[in-house]
Protein backbone atom coordinates (compact mmCIF):
# COMPACT_ATOMS: atom_id res chain seq x y z
CA UNK A 1 0.00 0.00 0.00
CA UNK A 2 1.27 3.45 -0.82
CA UNK A 3 1.13 6.55 1.35
CA UNK A 4 0.93 8.82 -1.70
CA UNK A 5 -1.97 11.27 -1.72
CA UNK A 6 -2.57 13.25 -4.92
CA UNK A 7 -2.91 17.00 -4.83
CA UNK A 8 -6.01 17.76 -6.90
CA UNK A 9 -4.73 21.08 -8.23
CA UNK A 10 -1.65 19.42 -9.78
CA UNK A 11 -3.19 16.03 -10.51
CA UNK A 12 -5.71 17.59 -12.86
CA UNK A 13 -2.97 19.17 -14.97
CA UNK A 14 -2.20 17.74 -18.34
CA UNK A 15 0.83 15.48 -18.71
CA UNK A 16 2.45 15.01 -22.10
CA UNK A 17 5.19 12.52 -22.87
CA UNK A 18 7.31 13.05 -25.96
CA UNK A 19 9.19 9.81 -26.48
CA UNK A 20 9.96 6.68 -28.45
CA UNK A 21 8.72 3.12 -27.97
CA UNK A 22 12.33 1.91 -28.25
CA UNK A 23 13.52 4.16 -25.41
CA UNK A 24 13.84 2.38 -22.05
CA UNK A 25 13.31 5.62 -20.11
CA UNK A 26 10.13 6.40 -22.06
CA UNK A 27 8.82 2.89 -21.41
CA UNK A 28 9.67 3.14 -17.71
CA UNK A 29 7.98 6.55 -17.30
CA UNK A 30 4.84 5.41 -19.13
CA UNK A 31 4.67 2.19 -17.08
CA UNK A 32 5.09 4.18 -13.87
CA UNK A 33 2.21 6.53 -14.74
CA UNK A 34 0.06 3.61 -15.89
CA UNK A 35 0.65 1.77 -12.60
CA UNK A 36 -0.38 4.88 -10.68
CA UNK A 37 -3.47 5.39 -12.84
CA UNK A 38 -2.31 8.80 -14.02
CA UNK A 39 -3.53 9.85 -17.47
CA UNK A 40 -1.15 11.32 -20.00
CA UNK A 41 -0.88 12.02 -23.71
CA UNK A 42 1.90 10.22 -25.55
CA UNK A 43 3.48 11.51 -28.75
CA UNK A 44 6.02 9.40 -30.62
CA UNK A 45 8.80 11.63 -31.85
CA UNK A 46 9.99 8.97 -34.29
CA UNK A 47 6.59 8.66 -35.98
CA UNK A 48 4.89 12.04 -35.70
CA UNK A 49 6.57 14.98 -37.50
CA UNK A 50 4.91 17.55 -35.23
CA UNK A 51 6.17 15.70 -32.13
CA UNK A 52 9.66 15.57 -33.63
CA UNK A 53 9.64 19.34 -34.16
CA UNK A 54 8.17 19.91 -30.70
CA UNK A 55 10.77 17.88 -28.80
CA UNK A 56 13.59 19.48 -30.78
CA UNK A 57 12.27 22.95 -29.96
CA UNK A 58 12.40 22.10 -26.25
CA UNK A 59 15.87 20.52 -26.29
CA UNK A 60 18.25 22.59 -28.45
CA UNK A 61 17.38 20.58 -31.59
CA UNK A 62 18.01 17.20 -29.90
CA UNK A 63 15.85 14.22 -29.10
CA UNK A 64 15.98 13.78 -25.34
CA UNK A 65 13.49 11.06 -24.53
CA UNK A 66 11.37 11.14 -22.73
CA UNK A 67 10.70 14.84 -22.45
CA UNK A 68 7.68 15.22 -20.18
CA UNK A 69 5.56 18.34 -19.86
CA UNK A 70 3.35 18.98 -16.85
CA UNK A 71 0.70 21.68 -17.16
CA UNK A 72 -0.32 23.79 -20.13
CA UNK A 73 1.46 22.38 -23.22
CA UNK A 74 2.21 25.88 -24.51
CA UNK A 75 3.62 27.09 -21.17
CA UNK A 76 4.21 24.01 -18.99
CA UNK A 77 4.79 24.38 -15.28
CA UNK A 78 7.51 21.73 -15.51
CA UNK A 79 9.61 20.25 -18.31
CA UNK A 80 11.38 17.01 -17.38
CA UNK A 81 14.09 15.36 -19.43
CA UNK A 82 14.79 11.69 -18.79
CA UNK A 83 13.36 11.93 -15.26
CA UNK A 84 13.58 9.25 -12.62
CA UNK A 85 10.26 7.97 -11.26
CA UNK A 86 10.87 10.05 -8.14
CA UNK A 87 11.43 13.23 -10.17
CA UNK A 88 8.28 12.52 -12.18
CA UNK A 89 6.25 11.99 -8.99
CA UNK A 90 7.58 15.21 -7.47
CA UNK A 91 6.64 17.22 -10.57
CA UNK A 92 3.12 15.80 -10.66
CA UNK A 93 2.60 16.23 -6.94
CA UNK A 94 4.00 19.77 -6.95
CA UNK A 95 6.89 19.03 -4.58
Amino acid sequence: MTDWTPRPSRRSQRIIILGRDTCEDTTRSRRHLDERGIAYDYYRVDREPSADQWIRSLNDDMWITPTILVGDPKQPDVILREPSNEELDAAIEGR
